[in-house]
């Protein structure tokens, strides 16, 4: 025992007994000891009068303190979640919480009062998808918006290998060509699309005749001879194909129409024969009968309206339309992946962010390919050098968004700005095509020059709206769900991808159908002025 200065008797705390408790005990007891002896202290010195209010001051600060939740903590009781838990969080389990109870790692937007998920593991976050959280919008905007350019890699390749390109070039396009040869592209390409629908068409009677049949057993020369003029149709549909592809000489039209009603003739008969001669063994298959005489009839009148002289198909590389799309559903996955995945811990929404940066520099710089690619698809020279001097600068500004000391608070501005800067790129080869021949509208440059005027007008809006916290900055905790800066920014993101995308389908419209015969009208001055590069020679 040991007298302190006050006079008062206390006892020491044993070294053995904070050993046996462990350092959190002793640490506990020293504390309190030290509490004590400052209160006492502060006693000794203070009138008789304040130590009633003092006394019921402490107990309240002592009440306050037990249940105060710090920035680390989860709300409710932890020993509660202990006993729950079996000690440990479940691997499911993901809390939601207000801005006072989150990790400050966690707080980017002091705006946003509420909906921080915390607790949670890789199993917790995953399962965070489908709940409702300050995360929610941002998670479900890019990752719809990645399965939407996952479905157009599939039908740009669809689109590629069915031979039939794409739409007809609308008829208002100032394009360089002479107005007959731009008649003929159109009526060779709206009967391209004819006959692929007749293809598709005799392809699904041909799977639901297989599927009628597989289950009875009919007449082995009905179901021959069905199949023969199935058959038969699909071989005159090639053949149209074939003629519209390699756009043939007038002399070998009529041959070619004169062949093809023969076929459509026995066809024909062959198909009365079966129906006359079926009865009740051709009720199965009724319907697809009935499919074949109608697309009989519709292949007569397209064989009588075969262009004489079809403009060629001659459909340019896809790989560009690749890339970019490509770009944005990796740019898209990855913001999914951060948005989900940034609440495990400090270090592990740090490399999110860093896979979300890279995400962004990767859609920047592939979302140049096409536009770079067509537009100066006969200037390879300007073109290979605006590629590569693109694909470099995106190297260079994905370099420091993966170095750590770039992913401090500070720092958001600059990596705003050294995007948009990126972006801004775009400027030199769009306005270099754009400044001969702007006067002249409406051309497919200018047309798609608007989009692609939209799809960087929606970029540097949404980072604006961003970089500002607008607007949750005005109404905090108003938008803490839906509505906030980050989730316009998602989805500006995204429809200003599609802009592209669709501006990219006009330069692809423009090469297929024209190639480089509309540059030497359209950009003649540039031509010659570009003399010394490599273009090819028509």
């Amino acid at each position: 025992m040991e007298p302190p200065r006050d006079g008062v008797t206390r006892p020491r705390a044993s070294p053995a007994v904070a050993t046996a408790n462990g350092d959190t005990d002793s640490h506990r007891a020293f504390d309190a000891l030290g509490d004590a002896l400052g209160d006492a202290m502060s006693t000794r010195r203070r009138p008789a009068a304040q130590k009633s209010g003092d006394a019921v001051a402490t107990a309240d600060r002592a009440t306050r303190a037990r249940g105060r939740r710090g920035p680390f903590t989860l709300p409710g009781d932890a020993r509660e979640k202990e006993k729950k838990s079996g000690g440990a969080c479940s691997a499911w389990f993901c809390a939601v919480c207000d801005v006072e109870d989150a990790p400050e790692w966690m707080i980017f937007n002091p705006h946003i009062r509420s909906g921080y998920r915390v607790g949670a593991r890789w199993l917790g976050a995953t399962r965070s998808v489908f709940m409702h959280h300050n995360e929610t919008v941002n998670i479900w905007t890019h990752l719809l918006g990645f399965l939407m350019f996952v479905a157009l890699i599939v039908r740009t390749y669809r689109t590629a290998t069915s031979g039939v390109g794409l739409a007809a070039p609308p008829e208002h396009w100032v394009t360089g060509a002479d107005v007959a040869r731009v008649e003929r592209i159109q009526y060779a390409t709206r009967w391209r699309q004819e006959i692929k629908r007749d293809w598709d068409a005799l392809h699904a009677i041909d799977v639901a005749m297989h599927e009628r049949l597989a289950n009875t057993s009919q007449k082995q020369h009905i179901v021959a001879g069905v199949k023969g003029v199935k058959g038969e149709l699909l071989d005159i549909t090639h053949e149209l194909a074939e003629h519209l592809r390699r756009g043939e000489e007038v002399f070998k039209v009529e041959k070619r129409r004169r062949a093809l009603r023969q076929s459509l003739e026995s066809v024909e008969k062959a198909l009365d024969s079966i129906e006359n001669a079926g009865g009740a063994d051709l009720e199965p298959i009724h319907e697809q009968c009935s499919a074949l005489r109608t697309k009989l009839s519709q292949l007569r009148a397209h064989i009588k309206g075969v262009p004489d002289d079809p403009e060629p198909a001659r459909p340019v590389t896809r790989w560009p339309m690749y890339v970019f799309l490509s770009g944005a559903v990796v740019c898209l996955f990855f913001s999914t992946l951060c948005h989900t995945y940034c609440c495990v811990g400090a270090r592990d929404a740090e490399r999110m962010w860093r896979l979300d940066y890279l995400g962004i520099a990767v859609l920047i710089v592939s979302s140049f390919y096409p536009m770079v690619h067509y537009s100066y698809y006969c200037l390879p020279g300007w073109r290979d050098m605006y590629i590569t001097g693109i694909t470099s600068l995106g190297c260079l500004a994905a370099i420091p968004t993966l170095l750590t000391a770039f992913q401090k608070k500070e720092y958001g501005p600059l990596r705003a700005s050294l995007f948009v800067a990126l972006g801004l790129f775009g400027i030199f080869p769009i306005f270099q095509q754009i400044l001969f021949v702007w006067r002249i509208v409406p051309t497919p440059m200018m047309e798609a020059f608007v989009l692609e005027m939209l799809m960087g007008g929606g970029y540097i809006f949404g980072a604006f709206l961003y970089a500002q916290g607008i607007p949750e900055r005005w109404y905090p905790g108003l938008f803490d769900f839906i509505g906030c800066s980050h989730n316009i920014f998602h989805v500006l993101v995204v429809l200003s991808a599609y802009a592209h995308y669709k501006a990219s389908l006009i330069y692809l419209t423009w090469r297929d159908n024209f190639t480089c015969e509309a540059d030497h009208e359209l950009l003649l001055e540039w031509y010659h002025l570009a003399a010394h590069f490599r273009y090819p020679e028509l």
